[in-house]
């Protein structure tokens, strides 16, 4: 897992844009998501990364994959602050489990969120920490192999009325991962990729 934190941080710094562009607004909401990747024990090879399916009782993105995290609350410190305040009521990972590398540039969505996304990794195994999580926002959570967001990606397109834009899809059946997390994914694996 050392080596891959270490590629974590290199991606960070490269300078590449996301892949699905989303216009600038000037009244959003700031919030925060945690990319969190872990080794198990059994595939420690193989980094994953901790996503989650939102529930339909939930305010917005109902029902759809997402990474821990919301919008940011008044008293949190920073948008790191966010994300670690976020995970751990959504899926009761403790602050102290997880190690900060960075953050990426802010993306905005289409339901008018200003997403910081932050890396981190777990200090132990994904196999040694069990989630609780909050049933009335998550339905789900799972640990998704590097391998598999590099073997299933794929590029669709979505339509909304006349409009048609390309979506960032990756697959763990039965989960279909993509809107602004699967834009997110498809930005650090292709930082990633530029490490070599």
């Amino acid at each position: 897992m050392k080596s891959f934190r270490e590629n974590l941080e290199k991606a960070a710094v490269l300078d590449h844009p996301y892949s699905l562009p989303r216009p600038a607004q000037s009244n959003g909401v700031a919030a925060s998501v945690l990319m969190v990747w872990a080794s198990s024990v059994s595939s420690p090879h193989d980094p994953q990364v901790l996503v989650t399916r939102r529930t339909e009782s939930v305010d917005t993105h109902k029902g759809q994959m997402a990474f821990p995290g919301g919008r940011q609350d008044p008293e949190d410190p920073s948008s790191v602050a966010t994300a670690l305040r976020e995970a751990q009521e959504e899926v009761g990972l403790a602050p102290e489990l997880v190690d900060v590398v960075a953050t990426l540039p802010e993306m905005w969505t289409v339901t008018g969120f200003l997403v910081t996304p932050v890396l981190a990794v777990l200090k132990k195994p994904l196999d040694q920490v069990p989630l609780v999580y909050q049933v009335s926002e998550i339905d789900e959570a799972l640990w998704v192999p590097y391998s598999r967001l590099v073997q299933t990606y794929r590029r669709e397109t979505l339509a909304r009325g006349s409009v048609r834009y390309p979506i960032d899809v990756f697959l763990d059946e039965p989960h279909r991962i993509w809107g602004v997390t699967g834009s997110l994914l498809k930005n650090l694996l292709e930082r990633i990729e530029r490490l070599g």
